[in-house]
């Protein structure tokens, strides 16, 4: 089973990510150590980039965010991140 393990939290692809209000922001579709890319939308499906600083916990598949859902957008979570590179483009590894 893929999980992303961050300290204690244990969260999974398909996993429902839900706000500080416990409104559904979307599903987990990918991660990293850094970032959850959560799925979200009806027709026109979007991506949101959360770090994994804005989770409080992962249980019973469901992600609980410290942020409510009208904050996410205004956070720039709606664009990927910036991969540091190296000058040949390849990742930079830390």
């Amino acid at each position: 089973m893929d999980t992303v393990a961050s300290g204690e939290l244990q969260c999974r692809v398909g996993d429902e990510v839900l706000d500080t209000g416990e409104h559904k922001i979307g599903k987990v579709v990918a991660f990293d150590t850094r970032v959850l890319t959560v799925e979200h939308g009806l027709l026109r499906k979007d991506d949101y980039y959360i770090p994994v600083s804005a989770v409080n916990a992962c249980n019973d598949g469901k992600v609980y965010l410290n942020v409510a859902k009208e904050d996410i957008e205004a956070q720039g979570w709606d664009a990927p991140p910036i991969v540091p590179t190296e000058a040949d483009g390849s990742p930079l590894l830390s």
